[in-house]
């Protein structure tokens, strides 16, 4: 059974705190900010602890060093 639940996390990015949301059940990725204005919204294809794993490496990770996020997010 598919989780329909939301996901919800919020985090900095870019000096700009966000909220990221993933809906499980479609796979459906938005991300918004501190007002609620949709930044982004895409499709995430694994899973949650797989999302949060990345972003923990990106926020790890020189800004030189960083994978593009238009690579990650497509």
């Amino acid at each position: 059974m598919l989780a329909t639940k939301p996901c919800i996390a919020t985090c900095v990015i870019d000096g700009v705190a966000v909220t990221l949301t993933f809906l499980p059940d479609t796979g459906v990725l938005r991300i918004t900010d501190p007002t609620g204005a949709r930044l982004r919204e895409t499709t995430w294809s694994a899973s949650w602890q797989s999302l949060i794993a990345t972003f923990r490496e990106l926020s790890e990770t020189p800004v030189e060093d960083r994978a593009d996020p238009e690579t990650l997010f497509r």
